[in-house]
Parts: C-alpha cells; sequence; structure tokens
C-alpha cells in the first residue's frame, strides 16, 4: 500500500565506542565511529536509492539516507514489548500466546520507531524491489508482517518455513516488526529492483542492526562476557480502583536466561519488606484493596545457587477511587489445577472467603463453570428519616499471582434476601447472568438488593447465588477476586 511520506521527529544521538556484544554478535560493540541511533519517530528501513548509476540499500530518516553501518536501530521495551495473541502466535517460529515479545508497530505510536520500506524518488516510476532476508543473527526470532482480516500477512522471517522474500512495487509501505528476545539483531538483506519493462539489477547486500533493549551497550573497556543486567516493571497503571488488578512483568535488560524471581511488597512508611508467596516467575498478578494505597513493589532476579542478579526499582501502587470509595467486601477465589485442566475453588478458613466450589467443564465442552453462596452481607440503616436505600456489588476481575486473568463479567449472581427487621421491606436485586456470551455480568455495578424509603430502617442480610463461566482456555492458577460493594 501506498504511504504519504510525512515525516514525524525522529531521535536521532551518536553511539559512539560502545564494548559490549550480546549474543553471538559483535557488531554494536565494534563500532568505533559514531552512529546514528533512531528510537523513536519515522524511519524507512530497507530503502532502495540511486547512487552514481547503481542502485543502492540504504535507510532513510529525517536528516536523510543512512549506510546502514552508521545506523542502530533501538526497540525499548517499555514501548515495544507486547503480549502474543492468538493471531501473532501463528507466525513461523514464533512464541506461544501469553508470551512477551518485541514489536516495531506498523501504524505510528508516540515514542515508538515507525519503520516501513521503500523507494527514493531517484528510483524509476514503477520499479519493483524484491527484497531478500539472505541471513538473520541475533539472541531470537524476527519476523515481518502486515495486518491482514485472515492474519499476517507475512513478508520475512527468520523461522524454519518462513518466506525469506518479497515484492514491492510501492514507493513507501509499513509494517510490524518483530523479535522474540531482548539483544542485538543483524538483518543481512539484499535485493533486485526491476524499472517498467526493463531488466532486473541485484543491489549488494547490506546489514541493518536492530538492538531490542532498554539502555545501549556503553563503555569501550566492558567485558561481553559478563553484562550488567537491569531490572525494571512493566504493567504499572498511573492508579487503580479498589477491586481492580495490578498485573505487573519484570523484564531483563539484557536478557540472562534466569527465569527465578522473587516478588516483595511493603505497605507504605514500612521499612521492612515481605516475600509474595507463590510469585517466582516474572509476571505477578493480584487484586488492588483500598488499604494498598502507596504500597511498593519490587521484584528480585536469582541465579541457579539463588544470587542475586538484579533487583527493580520498587513500583508504587497508587489507590484513587476519586472520592467513591467502595467498601472492601469478600475475596473470591478459584483455581484450575494444572495437571487436571480444571478449574477448582481453593477452601478459605474464614468467614469473608467464597468458596465456588470445583470449575469442570459444562456438557458443551465449551466453558468452565462454577457455582457458590454469597456469604451474608449486612446493611444496617439508622438513619431518623428512613429514606431506603439500595446495596449494589461488582467483581472487576479474577487473577492469579502470575498474571492470568478471568473477566469480573464471567461471574453472575441471583440475589437474595436472607433475613431482614421487622419493619423492613427488602427485596433482592435482579438477577444477573454471566457476560460468557453477552453482557457484562458482575463487571458493572449491579444491585444486591433494596429498601424503599419508609421501609428501609433496621438491619438487613443479603446474600446470592453466584456462577462462574470462564473460557475453556483459561490457565490454571489459583484465581481471586473482590467483590465491592456500595449502599446509597
Amino acid at each position: 500500500m501506498n504511504a504519504t511520506k510525512a515525516r514525524s521527529k525522529i531521535a536521532v544521538a551518536a553511539l559512539t565506542a560502545l564494548g559490549l556484544a550480546l549474543g553471538p554478535l559483535a557488531g554494536v560493540a565494534a563500532a568505533q565511529a559514531d552512529r546514528q541511533v533512531v528510537a523513536e519517530g519515522h524511519l524507512d528501513l530497507f530503502y532502495v536509492d540511486v547512487q552514481g548509476s547503481a542502485h543502492v540499500l540504504v535507510a532513510h530518516t529525517d536528516s536523510g539516507t543512512v549506510a546502514p553501518a552508521d545506523l542502530v536501530v533501538q526497540a525499548k521495551p517499555s514501548v515495544a514489548a507486547r503480549t502474543v495473541s492468538a493471531t501473532v502466535a501463528t507466525l513461523p517460529g514464533w512464541k506461544a500466546q501469553g508470551e512477551t515479545y518485541y514489536l516495531l508497530p506498523q501504524n505510528s505510536q508516540p515514542g515508538q520507531v515507525f519503520a516501513g520500506f521503500g523507494q527514493s524518488p531517484a528510483v524509476a516510476e514503477g520499479t519493483s524491489v524484491t527484497y531478500t532476508l539472505d541471513s538473520v543473527r541475533g539472541p531470537g526470532a524476527f519476523a515481518l508482517w502486515q495486518n491482514g482480516e485472515d492474519g499476517p500477512n507475512v513478508f520475512l522471517g527468520s523461522a524454519e518455513g518462513a518466506p525469506k522474500s518479497f515484492t514491492s512495487t510501492a514507493d513507501h509501505e509499513h509494517g510490524n516488526w518483530g523479535f522474540t528476545e531482548q539483544g542485538e539483531y543483524a538483518l543481512t538483506v539484499s535485493a533486485t529492483a526491476t524499472p517498467p519493462g526493463g531488466t532486473a539489477t541485484a543491489i549488494a547486500p547490506v546489514t541493518y542492526t536492530v538492538f531490542v533493549g532498554e539502555e545501549l551497550p556503553s563503555g569501550p573497556g566492558a567485558d561481553p562476557g559478563t553484562p550488567t543486567t537491569q531490572l525494571s516493571i512493566t504493567g504499572l497503571s498511573n492508579h487503580y480502583h479498589a477491586g481492580g488488578v495490578a498485573a505487573l512483568t519484570a523484564v531483563q535488560t539484557p536478557e540472562t536466561g534466569e527465569d527465578h524471581y522473587h516478588w516483595f511488597t511493603r505497605a507504605a512508611g514500612q521499612a521492612e519488606w515481605t516475600v509474595v508467596p507463590g510469585a517466582l516467575s516474572a509476571r505477578y498478578g493480584f487484586v488492588v484493596r483500598t488499604a494498598d494505597k502507596g504500597r511498593e513493589v519490587k521484584a528480585v532476579l536469582y541465579d541457579h545457587d539463588h544470587g542475586v542478579i538484579a533487583e527493580s526499582a520498587p513500583a508504587t501502587i497508587v489507590v484513587d477511587d476519586h472520592g467513591n470509595d467502595p467498601v472492601n467486601g469478600p475475596a473470591i477465589t478459584t483455581s484450575l489445577a494444572a495437571e487436571q485442566g480444571v478449574l477448582a475453588i481453593s477452601v478459605a478458613p474464614e468467614n469473608r472467603e467464597v468458596d465456588l466450589g470445583a470449575l469442570a467443564l459444562n456438557a458443551a465442552a465449551d466453558r468452565y463453570t462454577a457455582s457458590g453462596a454469597l456469604k451474608p452481607i449486612t446493611v444496617t440503616d439508622t438513619r431518623a428519616d428512613n429514606p431506603g436505600w439500595n446495596a449494589s456489588g461488582r467483581v472487576r476481575a479474577f487473577t492469579t499471582v502470575d498474571g492470568a486473568q478471568i473477566g469480573g463479567k464471567h461471574l453472575g449472581w441471583t440475589p437474595a434476601v436472607l433475613s431482614a427487621s421487622a419493619n423492613q421491606a427488602v427485596t433482592p436485586g435482579p438477577p444477573v447472568a454471566t457476560g460468557f456470551t453477552s453482557g457484562n455480568g458482575l463487571s458493572a455495578w449491579s444491585q444486591l438488593g433494596a429498601a424503599p424509603a419508609g421501609a428501609g430502617r433496621g438491619t438487613a442480610q443479603l446474600g446470592a447465588e453466584l456462577t462462574l463461566e470462564a473460557p475453556a482456555d483459561t490457565a490454571p492458577g489459583a484465581y481471586r477476586a473482590m467483590l465491592i460493594l456500595t449502599a446509597i
């Protein structure tokens, strides 16, 4: 597809005498002359130009054409990290759904590299160019594709079975440039240019360098065998609402191959850190409570001897319900046993825990289901003017300790009045079906019970039968959510 050659500002810096090699590469480390580093904005990476009378492969930035040997494209994980979707997982040799990869996206996004390919005005109009991926060296897989209605339209890929060449007649196109691991990639590309009615001309191969990492390696005396690993936390929201899910991920720069973590928390104003039981992977998820305001979270990466490799800076949890602070109600838990492939509810010893029973596939085998009873919720109204009241609840989401989620819409209920004072006229809220097929389930505020003006003063106990319908591809794990309540 053709695109207008509008250009946004490219962040260009000088990369001088870099001394650190990642994986099998030494390209960045060996560079002694200054290089341009493109870390955001528009870039034509594969760019055919005419120099003298010959077609050549270069790159094109806002400052003009750049020889590939003088360019480094940087994909920072803080903006380039993505979760593999079911569609992206179909790329040849790619990661599995739910894992992390790194992307220079097809569409322009603030703070990210917007990379394309094309031809300079010096190339004869209508010339077709065939790009060939001769080799890829790096810590993971590379792929170039465009989004299509039926899935990715793959142009190039380093994996076996992926296309190694494609032809374009447009002077400018954009695509998705994906990488599965952090580190340095060397993409060696050659091409042929065929003008209308003319003869194909071979274009000599060049090597493009892409570095996936938050910080470029630096220091001419750095030891490439012992790079310093930085650990950062991604996924932190500006603020959370009570009952929401914090889904955090620890990111290594560069990757070490180690995957043993511990996560730690400490309450606001506390000096001592407390380890989070069961949080041993790069992902940590938890349900946010009002009391978590100001809580700090950090991740620590260990080697096989439990020596510390890297420790992240603390991330602070901000809880803000904008003045409408809900009551932090009972926690609701469920789990899926990995060895059985079914959901099972953990039995909570405390009164505030709700046991939904074991989840199992339904007769149609298209979802997991579980049910249970909400323990009594007490509403006490002692106001002299007896204006009546409306009690409601909602569940934002379930999460496991490593970040897998089930949306609150998958929970439904049938409210009931368990008891009421003699002068009350309390009625249960309407049933709310799960949102498995349609609707919002309990992810939206739903009435649990109500009393009209003149008949609400006293104490009532409300309950509900709960039904959970979870997708058949739900990941194994112990799931936990919180029912938040309000009475007005």
